[in-house]
């Protein structure tokens, strides 16, 4: 049994999902058994579903978060999942999506708890890891957090925009300097990118002209929104010398595939004296298992070398670079 089970089955992994309709985050699933999760999903229907799932270690609360405690009105959208407590902007939505995207169908009042209150009201333990995926509202969910609610705090996935889907809202340089004041590291990004569309045709310039109805990679389009990923800088969290602290930072970085940070860590945790050489050895193997096989040119042997050798002789994959970074992935 790997030093995460042994450590962490009893003192699991703390997370927090805001608007997490449709259940946990696929990236998350196969280390469910080290996490314990509170989520939240303000639709009671979409909420009743997941607590019916009785899964082990997960609790549903079907109430939204947001700047205040008290009530507010939810913007329900003619697709659900886009809703918020912000107004939809229908001239940005539908600049690069068809009209229908940002259509109001309602607006309800609901109940509000800011992350503060919730901690106390359900005495829940302050969180290791936090998803936001609030259409909007991320940094004030992110504000209405007690300085204490902070003290624990690892990893920060969220939601962020390039342009003002919802009136009002915070853009990415906001929730940008508000974690960096925090102390945390902005370390990776999933970026989401839009072609302009005209009434109810997606891609209409690109359809229209260039006979394209998809995505292309070799076609540049605006970015509007992305993923965000923050971190407490490992080498502080090293210097602390928690150890239940670095198998949580290290079960993070396993879960968003930073597979090089992981394998850095066990070696630093190991050379610090917080884990043994043996447990080092163990994370290295974890990461070793969950890592993708290699392609030919990317070994690092004899082989690799002389298939890199081989493809710059005869001009394979020469003629377009396209970075590794703008095509990829947590989830696998």
């Amino acid at each position: 049994m790997s030093v995460l089970f042994r450590e962490l089955e009893q003192d699991r992994l703390r997370c927090i999902d805001v608007g997490a309709r449709g259940g946990i985050q696929n990236h998350w699933k196969p280390y469910r058994s080290l996490i314990e999760l509170d989520a939240f999903e303000p639709d009671a229907v979409a909420c009743a579903l997941q607590q019916q799932a009785k899964r082990p270690n997960e609790n549903w609360y079907p109430v939204a978060l947001g700047p205040e405690s008290g009530t507010a009105k939810l913007h329900v959208l003619k697709k659900p999942s886009s809703s918020s407590l912000l107004p939809p902007n229908p001239k940005v939505m539908s600049v690069y999506s068809h009209s229908g995207y940002g259509e109001l169908n309602k607006i309800v009042e609901l109940p509000t708890l800011t992350l503060a209150d919730f901690f106390k009201q359900h005495r829940r333990p302050t969180p290791n890891l936090i998803k936001l995926d609030t259409q909007g509202t991320e940094l004030s969910i992110l504000k209405s957090m007690a300085p204490e609610n902070w003290s624990n705090l690892l990893a920060l996935q969220s939601e962020v925009e390039f342009v003002e889907a919802y009136l009002g809202q915070p853009l990415f340089h906001d929730v940008d300097a508000y974690m960096r004041a925090q102390g945390f590291i902005l370390f990776d990004l999933l970026v989401t990118r839009s072609y302009r569309a005209e009434g109810e045709r997606d891609h209409h310039f690109l359809k229209k002209h260039l006979n394209i109805g998809r995505n292309r990679r070799d076609i540049s389009a605006r970015i509007t929104a992305g993923d965000a990923f923050y971190l407490r800088p490992p080498e502080q969290v090293l210097e602390k010398g928690d150890r239940k602290a670095v198998l949580k930072l290290f079960l993070i970085l396993l879960i968003y595939r930073c597979l090089d940070e992981a394998l850095w860590l066990a070696e630093a945790a190991a050379a610090r004296k917080l884990i043994t050489a043996a447990e080092s050895a163990e994370l290295i193997a974890t990461v070793q298992q969950a890592a993708p096989a290699p392609a030919l040119y990317q070994r690092n042997d004899k082989i690799g070398l002389w298939t890199r050798k081989l493809m710059k002789f005869l001009n394979i994959g020469r003629g377009r670079k396209i970075e590794y970074w703008m095509d990829r992935s947590w989830d696998y």
